[in-house]
């Protein structure tokens, strides 16, 4: 199990630059080459009203190559094993890659296309959109997604997503912090443990939910990096990041990191650390992963086929099995998988970021700012 877990973490590590590659893939037009607008693909559907032609293309297709999705990410083996049988999809193949890697080699490979579709971040759909490199299908539940998680034309919408928590080693940390303001107690001195919001967009996350919690917003972090800096101020901060191995041995007692993330560590961990997530009670944000297809996708059908079963009842289920939260609202998750998470209540707290042009530049400046305002280097 823990070999399985590894392999998520390593998608993780794959992302600490996303930081970084996302402000500069967003706020430098001149990595835009020319003539990379979104095209139409007159020939292919936009939409899931024709289902019976959808399958029949993607059938003949047979195959279904993506980029970011690997197995072991929330529970997306379940997810490909039942989109194969069901559609008799033959053959699907995966590689492992960051979101900012995945919109270059969208465009790289333009002219050879290999992957049909991928799964990013939200904060790097803006770029992926600017670069023309995704093909617009909205899915049969498309009016139940959120406006805030979804693009207007169809270009990327959300399949999930993660709400920023705390993960507490109960068997060293007593009493369990509740809220943000429990972490700046003399008790958690030297605890708080974060990736570093420089080159990990889980520990600017953090930075955003300090902001939620304090009367900021996606457009005014300062609030989060107040808090962050009166944490370290007071010896309590320990930026040294997160790892499965480091919570292990028990270096990392009490982390802030993704729900889903930190309930696999649980339940990996299980007999060796008694680990309980917890979600703010005064407030947090959630970190939402996005569907994008490839414009020039070799086999467009299967792709778009793919997208409308991530988004269904049944796709969305398949991924509360990995602690993911579904984005459709209507979907329940299940009783056995619900009483091994913080109550549905707790989630209530978590305000989504609607405003994601704008959170990348706050990104940016929390990364910039984290040094010197912050840790004081």
């Amino acid at each position: 199990m823990i070999n399985v877990l590894q392999k998520s973490l390593d998608r993780r590590r794959i992302l600490k630059s996303g930081v970084a590659a996302s402000a500069a893939l967003a706020l430098n037009p001149l990595w835009m080459p020319a003539g990379a607008a979104a095209q139409d693909a007159p020939d292919l559907p936009a939409d899931a009203s024709d289902m019976d032609a959808l399958i029949e293309g993607a059938q003949q297709e047979n195959k279904i190559v993506s980029y970011g999705m690997p197995r072991e990410w929330a529970n997306l083996g379940e997810m490909w094993d039942t989109f194969q049988e069901k559609y008799s999809i033959e053959t699907w193949e995966d590689t492992d890659m960051g979101s900012a890697t995945e919109i270059a080699k969208f465009l790289a490979e333009k002219d050879n296309p290999v992957a049909d579709i991928g799964d990013i971040g939200i904060l790097f759909a803006p770029s992926a959109v600017q670069f023309g490199v995704v093909a617009p299908f909205k899915n049969d539940t498309w009016d139940e997604i959120p406006d805030w998680a979804k693009h207007p034309d169809g270009l990327w919408a959300t399949q999930y997503y993660g709400t920023l928590s705390f993960w507490v080693n109960t068997d060293l940390v007593d009493p369990v912090p509740r809220t943000w303001e429990d972490l700046l107690k003399p008790e958690y001195a030297g605890l708080v443990t974060i990736d570093d919001p420089r080159t990990a967009a889980q520990g600017n996350f953090a930075v955003i939910g300090a902001a939620f919690a304090n009367g900021g917003n996606e457009t005014d972090v300062t609030p989060g990096l107040a808090y962050f800096k009166e944490m370290n101020d007071i010896g309590n901060l320990n930026p040294t990041g997160l790892d499965i191995g480091k919570v292990q041995k028990g270096e990392v007692a009490l982390g802030i990191g993704w729900d889903y993330l930190g309930l696999g560590w649980r339940d990996t961990l299980a007999g060796q650390v008694n680990l309980e997530v917890v979600i703010p009670e005064d407030g947090t944000t959630v970190g939402p992963y996005v569907s994008i297809i490839n414009q020039w996708a070799p086999n467009p059908h299967a792709a778009r086929l793919m997208r409308n079963f991530i988004l269904s009842p049944e796709g969305q289920v398949i991924y509360t099995k990995g602690y993911a939260t579904p984005i459709l609202p209507s979907v329940e998750i299940p009783a056995d998988i619900q009483a091994k998470r913080p109550s549905q209540e707790a989630y209530a707290v978590a305000t989504p970021i609607e405003n994601w042009p704008a959170a990348v530049a706050s990104f940016q400046q929390i990364a910039d700012s984290w040094g010197n305002d912050v840790l004081g280097q």
